[in-house]
């Protein structure tokens, strides 16, 4: 008999494998776009730059402060945690596919009424008052998944899962590229307020030597005057720059994730001067415009609208009939002793299934609301393209224009350099007025000054170029690859008896 019964158990289980084949998810199709075949004829040089682009600036310590962000950045540990996060519901979503197995056991005891209709008692019946009963069993149910509700979930959650995995990726992007210009901002604070200090040095000298002459009657007091607040200008400088200074060091540090005793007491380090530091290369001319749809952000929103799509398949599910195995085996008795014995044995299996007849529009308005959310997922999608072109056409540009900022103020700096020169020989033989010192120098300030700024700006017009791209890339004519987290690895941890965090798995553990 329990053979029979087995059988006819695995005959359900083959016959319900057979039917859970089928999907109302609509069939995907990535959205229509014009593309342009290429960027724009730029020459910015035909180096390629590696996908770490950030070792090419060259600074040691550029890069060892951007490994540190990685590593420690609590923006970055947070999307490690929600990637686990994403990658648990796939597991969950995964285990509803198949049979429930649950266990039980029990104990009762109950005493009998005598005082009831119709009961005789118990002294005449010679049956006991009190009845103990003992029992174990395993029970199984499983819902047929026929109209593909749970696998289209599961598919649901995958590709959320890969929408939060590279969404990880356009983090990491993001941190880097945010402390490489942070890193460059505190390089060039740094030549703002030494071209402070040592314009307040240099205003200093002449202020005693303009003093001397103001007391023998050799300039007037409205010179001295004018020499006067010149100095403390350049002193005011030399202080807002050192704010500046130290607020770049401290963002620089909560960046890379330093602790709250490393903030505050922990120097940033640095490498070469921002003059140093040279400007590489970006975009080989003509490269193809499919490499920025490997931009992480495009990528994840693409994975959005895949998921949406699912989830339409089980929204459409809830519309036909659920259809559920039970099964039961075990064992009832009155004695412990006899509760292993065979006449003890007992089983029971039923096939049991709904239909939703009246919802007052639940599920129909369910599934209206699964496909707006999936026509708002495109137009995310459009969106996101739109912009990262913007963004492309707008970093090349600066990256183009930046170079020519940065040398026509060199140029400007060194004209106001002989400018500067030529007013004070001019004054102090007689030939021209003081005013015309101070506006040589006050103007010869302010381009070094604008000169750091230039600098700073051409090299955040490469990090900008990058970040652009989705990152960077190997060689001529290879797209880039980004493995930075296996989702696919991580949904198999999630259902192994040993599962391993994202976190464990990028570092490495």
């Amino acid at each position: 008999m329990i053979r029979k019964q087995a059988g006819i158990l695995l005959a359900l289980f083959i016959l319900a494998l057979g039917l859970n084949g089928c999907s109302f998810a609509p069939d995907y199709k990535r959205p229509d776009l014009e593309l342009p075949g290429e960027w724009r004829k730029i020459d910015l040089g035909d180096t390629p730059l590696n996908t770490d682009w950030w070792t090419r600036f060259g600074d040691p310590t550029l890069t060892a402060l951007i490994d540190e962000a990685l590593l420690h950045n609590q923006d970055l540990a947070e999307s490690l945690a929600r990637i686990d996060s994403a990658a648990a519901k796939v597991g969950v979503a995964t285990s509803a596919l198949f049979p429930r197995v649950t266990g039980s056991a029990g104990a009762s005891a109950q005493g009998a009424s005598e005082k009831i209709a119709n009961t005789v008692p118990y002294d005449q019946s010679g049956l006991s008052r009190s009845t103990t009963q003992y029992q174990g069993a395993l029970n199984a149910s499983w819902e047929l998944d026929l109209w593909g509700k749970y696998r289209n979930n599961r598919t649901m959650l995958s590709d959320v899962l890969m929408n939060t995995v590279i969404g990880y990726e356009g983090l990491r992007l993001s941190i880097a590229a945010q402390t490489a210009q942070a890193y460059f901002a505190l390089l060039a604070l740094d030549m703002q307020l030494e071209t402070a200090r040592r314009t307040l040095k240099t205003r200093q000298e002449a202020f005693g030597i303009y003093t001397s002459r103001y007391e023998q009657g050799d300039i007037t007091e409205l010179d001295w005057q004018r020499a006067r607040a010149e100095v403390e200008i350049a002193r005011a400088q030399v202080h807002t720059s050192t704010i500046g200074v130290d607020q770049a060091e401290s963002a620089l540090a909560v960046l890379i994730g330093r602790s709250p005793n490393d903030i505050i007491n922990k120097d940033m380090p640095r490498g070469q001067a921002i003059d140093r530091i040279p400007s590489p290369p970006v975009l080989p001319d003509g490269l193809p415009s499919e490499l920025l749809m490997r931009r992480p952000d495009i990528r994840a929103a693409e994975f959005l609208i895949m998921a949406y799509n699912a989830n339409i398949g089980v929204a459409r599910a809830e519309f036909f009939p659920s259809i559920s195995l039970t099964a039961m085996m075990g064992t009832i008795s009155a004695a412990v002793a006899n509760l292993f014995t065979g006449p003890a044995g007992a089983w029971s299996y039923g096939v049991s299934g709904s239909i939703p007849i009246l919802d007052f529009g639940n599920n129909w308005y369910n599934l209206k609301d699964a496909e707006a959310q999936k026509q708002a997922a495109i137009a995310t999608y459009r969106k996101t393209v739109q912009s990262a072109f913007k963004d492309i056409r707008d970093a090349l540009t600066s990256q183009r224009e930046a170079g020519a900022v940065v040398k026509s103020t060199q140029i400007e700096v060194e004209s106001l350099r002989r400018a500067t020169e030529l007013a004070r020989l001019q004054w102090d033989n007689g030939y021209s007025d003081y005013l015309t010192v101070l506006d040589a120098e006050r103007q010869l300030f302010q381009a070094e000054l604008n000169l750091a700024a230039a600098m700073r700006d051409r090299l955040d017009a490469v990090v900008s170029v990058c970040l652009a791209l989705g990152g960077g890339w190997k060689d001529s004519g290879v797209t880039p690859q980004f493995p930075i987290v296996d989702a696919g690895d991580l949904v198999r941890s999630e259902n192994g008896p040993h599962p391993v965090s994202a976190r464990q798995r990028q570092e490495g553990i």
